[in-house]
């Protein structure tokens, strides 16, 4: 995917967007497609095919008999992605819904609840990050379930397990960057100006690599299985994650940080350099 001139307004290039993806995805796409995905007039959706045709003719073709465009031998992707993600996130549903949204029997996704933000603890952490401020934070965790918890803190990223989002700042009473769950934070208020240097927390701005295998207690076919699932290379998977988020992988991808041996059938994939990302997480 190529990146597309300035002068291109972003709803055009949205609609230009979405008529490439039917193109690829479907194989045939038509003016009203565009017109009910969009809610424009048909003669919009001529002038947004004839600006495809002058920009990617290579790559469209009209079927005069079935009244819709088609692919060519030669397509080559000049707005889409072409990856499995970038079409369930951005063509199985309306342009105008996400996926978790979509009303369709074609697709559906599991409810993910939405974890409460106040918006304006949200608007507080977002300006303390964009200019280096201390925060009180009224903040309510399991140790300390009760109101009143007043902590100060230097914020400077977030960080979601795709789940949650929590806040990533240097706690001024513990003396050490931590996460903290904004959905817990009861209110927040800007104090002063904050000396923190946030390069200093390491465990953010440092990677490490996780290697991911299948469970050794499968056999031989189902490791091909997870092999095949998760696109691995002689069994491996390697790919860099935060330090500071290595806890969330792990929870996400079900593997047990004590290395316990469990069935494969309840945990299909094993972290291979476990013991490194242990030691990268004490």
């Amino acid at each position: 995917m190529e990146n597309q001139p300035v002068t291109i307004p972003w709803g055009t290039q949205k609609r230009l967007q979405y008529l490439e993806g039917k193109l690829y995805w479907e194989g045939k796409v038509n003016r009203g497609d565009l017109t009910a995905a969009f809610g424009i007039s048909i003669p919009q959706a001529s002038v947004d095919f004839t600006k495809y045709q002058e920009m990617a003719p290579q790559n469209i073709a009209y079927n005069a008999s079935a009244k819709y465009y088609e692919p060519t031998e030669s397509f080559s992707p000049l707005f889409i992605e072409l990856s499995a993600d970038a079409y369930f996130s951005t063509m199985s549903c309306s342009p105008t819904k996400s996926i978790t949204t979509c009303e369709s029997d074609y697709i559906a996704a599991v409810p993910n609840p939405s974890r409460v933000i106040n918006l304006d603890v949200l608007r507080t952490l977002v300006q303390s990050i964009k200019n280096k401020k201390v925060v009180s934070v009224d903040y309510r965790s399991f140790n300390n379930p009760q109101p009143g918890n007043t902590r100060l803190i230097s914020p400077h990223s977030f960080g979601t397990d795709g789940s949650r989002w929590h806040v990533r700042a240097y706690c001024h009473e513990s003396n050490a960057f931590k996460d903290f769950v904004i959905g817990r934070i009861a209110s927040a208020v800007i104090e002063s100006d904050s000396d923190i240097d946030v390069d200093s927390d390491k465990n953010w701005f440092n990677f490490i690599d996780v290697i991911i295998g299948p469970n050794p207690t499968l056999n031989d076919a189902q490791k091909n299985i997870v092999a095949m699932d998760y696109g691995m290379t002689d069994f491996r998977l390697e790919f860099k994650c935060r330090i500071a988020l290595l806890y969330y992988l792990m929870k996400k991808l079900g593997i047990d940080q004590n290395g316990s041996e469990r069935a494969g059938n309840e945990q299909q994939i094993v972290a291979i350099n476990l013991d490194e990302i242990k030691t990268a997480m004490r």
